[in-house]
């Protein structure tokens, strides 16, 4: 990378960091307007203190996101989607490094859950894991989806239209449509489109805005 670029990127840091951190609507509002020339496009968004963002030149966010306090989103090298009315709570690890993360549109995700589309490789003994680079991958939440808190989803997963995942649950393999998963790893409890679930509701510790 030339030193310009760095200098380029050091400020952009700067920038970011400084918008951040500003409180009220008063922040708010200047992170929506000082933040969406940086994006490759960016919809009516609303994101709280404290966020973090790498790489905000590979990320697309539409109208009516939220995004909550203290949240991690990386898309070095790689692309992340959020289509419109999506929602990620606080402390929520969004990683597109080196690969995609498509959230589908009215996609609400708790508190704590990680999102990781790459892996470390691990093929190699005589050389370190973290020296080994990345394995890329992919990650696709449709629409209407609910996660709740302390989630992990991993890479080449994908999240069917209308899913519930559990609190705690460790997502490892595709969830159908309107399927209910919990558990780690995840695994079906239940379906949405049932008239009756065993006589009761299936109840989970979500989290909310």
């Amino acid at each position: 990378m030339r030193p310009v670029q760095r200098l380029k990127m050091a400020l952009l840091e700067l920038w970011v960091s400084c918008l951040c951190w500003i409180p009220t609507p008063v922040g708010i509002a200047l992170r929506y307007a000082g933040l969406k020339p940086f994006f490759a496009s960016m919809g009516s968004v609303r994101i709280a203190t404290g966020v973090e963002f790498v790489g905000l030149h590979n990320m697309r966010l539409g109208n009516g996101v939220r995004i909550g306090r203290h949240c991690i989103l990386s898309a070095q090298n790689g692309s992340l989607v959020m289509d419109e009315r999506a929602a990620i709570s606080a402390n929520v690890h969004v990683g597109a490094d080196d690969g995609l993360i498509h959230i589908g549109a009215r996609t609400a995700i708790g508190t704590g859950t990680v999102l990781r589309a790459a892996n470390h490789r691990i093929d190699r003994t005589d050389i370190p894991m973290m020296d080994q680079g990345h394995v890329p991958g992919e990650i696709h939440i449709e629409e209407d989806v609910w996660i709740g808190a302390n989630c992990v989803i991993t890479a080449d997963v994908r999240i069917g239209r209308g899913a519930v995942v559990g609190a705690g649950a460790v997502v490892t393999r595709d969830v159908e449509p309107f399927s209910i998963v919990g558990g780690v790893p995840a695994r079906p409890i239940g379906h949405r489109l049932e008239k009756k679930q065993q006589g009761r509701n299936h109840v989970f510790e979500m989290s909310c805005f």
